[in-house]
């Protein structure tokens, strides 16, 4: 997992992962392009562990690049 987009597409999607989350698809569709802010890094992890992807931690989404958009 590289990019804030692997693990989004990795989680089912903009629209299963706003589903699970039970926030509008572009909240998750914002993230692709700011960066997933760490409020939501819970849900993810949790979400991941039910969808059996041990490789989505805290770590890794720690370790993602912050988008040059977010930065601006």
């Amino acid at each position: 997992m590289a990019t804030v987009d692997d693990i989004l597409d990795e989680l089912g999607g903009t629209g299963e992962v706003a589903a699970a989350l039970d926030c509008p698809p572009s909240t998750v569709s914002t993230w692709r392009e700011r960066g997933i802010p760490a409020s939501r890094w819970r849900e993810l992890v949790t979400l991941a562990r039910r969808k059996r992807k041990s490789e989505i931690t805290f770590e890794v989404l720690a370790s993602l690049p912050v988008p040059a958009e977010a930065r601006a």
